[in-house]
């Protein structure tokens, strides 16, 4: 039985380690022709992201690099961009397969379908997904068109992710957030009927108004749709660093406590309807390949979330897109008048970058495989990393030891185990591996739960 006291007395602010490292020196004159090297030694099959950055309106809850149109012809001007930049990527060849291509947002149902078909006969020409590879796209149910979801299963998406957020009205409101229970259920209805092969549905917990009355009916209308896979975030409320967040009445939020029974009952009704907790923030069905792949511990976390296709480079496309090759990490334009220009005007196009050390690859690799996986094969790390793992982290093992007295974690001489009490508080674990944390960085992180 999950304890909420001593998960509370143990939450704190830290990273939420969508990938690593988290917050070494980032170079705003990072070199193009670096990025264009990394790109054209990527090796294959590969995995895409598309950011597309438009939305209807503003929703007060959002964290997301979003832009606000109302217009048609910003999506055309997009892709004009777009489709010069893909045109112009040092590809190791003219087409290169790939694993997954993934549309993320913004709202990518924001374009219509004319530019959904563009986008993809772009992505194709370069891109060739192999046999089985997961196309996938985020979708707002408000603003999904039943012409939409006809357009996007013949393009061939097999992966549908919609953030819901949640059912109540009065919350709903408080975050600008339109939404019915019954749009939700249709669009998933139909996308399953022209074959797409997985449902996953984004919620949040900690929003304005949030009861665990409101939050468990929430979740109760989530289950009679039966989703392959739920994705349960914590509300970060960082007024300081999204300005819209400041039109949330702060004192409408739930405290600590209240969040974090949010939390639990989420875990208990999910997890008592047969859903398998993925990570800290993720539940699937048994048959999920997300859950398959946590129990043969083949698990992966990238700038995408859970993943089952592990170290596969990443290639981002589109304003603030984030790509992730091998040891470079590459952030480009993350404005979007900026990014126009750099691409319109032949300007340089990277808003920051960096390379990683050796010592960076095994840190995120020891927090890869707790985030993920849930244990350090202690052996594994020594043989890829050529360390002696009890002297490289001797500082870290004997941190880990208050840890341990707590119940989170099990240090046995072979690896290192997260318990099921730690793996709600993972984050907290994954921390003493990370060499930037001590640094005085100015950043302000979320809490663990």
């Amino acid at each position: 039985m999950l304890n909420p006291e001593f998960l509370l007395r143990h939450t704190r602010p830290g990273p939420r380690y969508t990938s690593y490292p988290t917050a070494p020196e980032w170079d705003p004159e990072f070199p193009m022709a670096e990025m264009d090297a990394a790109i054209a030694r990527t090796p294959l099959p590969a995995t895409v992201y598309v950011h597309i950055p438009f939305c209807e309106a503003q929703c007060t809850y959002c964290g997301c690099n979003m832009v606000v149109a109302g217009r048609l012809d910003a999506g055309t001007r997009y892709l004009d961009a777009l489709e010069r930049r893909i045109d112009a990527l040092a590809l190791p060849a003219e087409r290169i397969p790939v694993e997954r291509i993934h549309l993320g947002g913004g709202t990518p149902t924001w374009m219509p379908p004319a530019q959904l078909t563009r986008l993809y006969e772009l992505l194709y020409r370069r891109f060739e997904p192999v046999p089985g590879a997961e196309i996938s796209v985020e979708a707002d149910p408000e603003v999904t068109t039943d012409a939409q979801i006809d357009t996007l299963a013949e393009l061939g998406v097999s992966r549908l992710s919609m953030g819901v957020q949640s059912f109540d009205p009065a919350v709903l409101k408080a975050v600008n957030r339109p939404q019915k229970h019954t749009r939700v259920h249709a669009i998933m209805a139909r996308a399953r009927r022209l074959g797409m092969g997985s449902m996953n549905l984004d919620l949040m917990y900690g929003l304005p108004l949030q009861t665990p009355a409101s939050f468990a009916d929430t979740l109760s209308k989530t289950l009679e749709m039966s989703p392959d896979r739920l994705a349960v975030f914590g509300y970060a409320h960082l007024p300081w660093l999204r300005a819209h967040m400041r039109r949330i009445d702060a004192t409408t939020l739930p405290d600590p406590p209240q969040r974090m029974a949010l939390f639990l009952l989420a875990h208990q009704m999910l997890t008592e309807r047969g859903y398998q907790a993925i990570g800290m923030d993720h539940f699937a069905l048994p048959d999920d390949e997300l859950a398959v792949a946590q129990r043969h511990a083949r698990l992966h976390r990238n700038f995408m979330g859970y993943t089952t296709r592990p170290d596969l480079p990443l290639i981002g496309l589109g304003m603030s897109a984030i790509s992730e090759l091998g040891d470079t990490y590459v952030q480009v334009r993350a404005k979007l008048s900026r990014w126009w220009q750099a691409i319109e005007k032949g300007e340089p196009l990277i808003e920051k970058g960096m390379r990683l050390s050796a010592e960076d690859l095994l840190r995120r690799d020891v927090i890869s495989r707790l985030m993920c996986n849930f244990t350090v094969p202690l052996t594994a790390i020594e043989q890829r990393h050529g360390i002696d793992f009890g002297e490289h982290f001797a500082g870290e093992w004997a941190a880990l030891a208050p840890l341990e007295g707590d119940g989170l974690v099990e240090r046995h001489p072979d690896r290192i185990d997260v318990t099921d009490t730690g793996r709600l508080l993972v984050r907290n674990v994954a921390m003493v591996f990370d060499a930037y944390l001590g640094r005085k960085t100015g950043r302000r992180f979320s809490q663990t739960v």
